[in-house]
């Protein structure tokens, strides 16, 4: 069964998950089998789409299946576990990501401007904007995984609907609460949000 009031749809939530998390695993068709990959990224989003910068080497297996199969799968998590301290009716937590979308290099010969800002939105998110000399961008590579926002979901395991939910709760330093929280208006209209994303379109709902 679908839990309809985990599914986030909203852009700002989206990306206020992706401040949260720090690691992207990436999903590659290698062949006749799945290859997956945990990257470092940085993010951009407009209203069209959501744009995911990752970095590789000059020459490696990674570089190679971005160039022989530029469309690829994301994912984002990010957990909390308080089996010591259940929080309306609760004993875990997480905010996750997943996007669907096509990789494109970014070539700082044609597009400089583009690969300068993939490159400051990858270190604002690994926290690296004041490094002088970052090591290693000489032989770095820039990608761009453009993902429609059709294609890009999220889930919760407690109810998010503003980007300043986003954050876990210290369930540790909250009085007791068993009381369940109270999803009704999710379930009222999230069930006609889904049926706008290409990649829950097995559903028959």
């Amino acid at each position: 069964m679908l839990r309809y009031e985990q599914l986030v749809y909203d852009h700002a939530v989206i990306t206020a998950i992706l401040d949260l998390c720090d690691i992207v695993h990436i999903g590659f068709q290698d062949k006749q089998t799945a290859y997956v990959v945990p990257m470092c990224y940085g993010w951009a989003a407009d209203d069209r789409r959501l744009s995911i910068f990752i970095h590789t080497a000059k020459e490696g297996y990674t570089r190679m299946l971005l160039e022989s199969e530029p469309v690829v799968c994301c994912s984002f998590a990010a957990w909390r576990n308080f089996p010591d301290r259940p929080y309306k009716g609760h004993v875990h937590d997480y905010r996750s990501v997943m996007a669907f979308g096509r990789a494109r290099y970014l070539d700082p010969e044609r597009e400089p401007e583009a690969c300068a800002a993939a490159l400051q939105a990858l270190f604002r998110k690994t926290r690296r904007v004041d490094c002088k000399n970052p090591k290693g961008v000489a032989g770095m590579d820039m990608y761009a995984i453009e993902c429609d926002w059709q294609d890009v979901s999220g889930k919760t395991e407690t109810p998010v609907r503003r980007p300043e939910d986003v954050p876990f709760p210290d369930v540790y330093g909250l009085p007791e609460d068993h009381e369940p929280y109270d999803v009704g208006d999710l379930l009222a209209e999230r069930p006609n949000e889904i049926r706008n994303k290409r990649y829950l379109g097995y559903l028959n709902i």
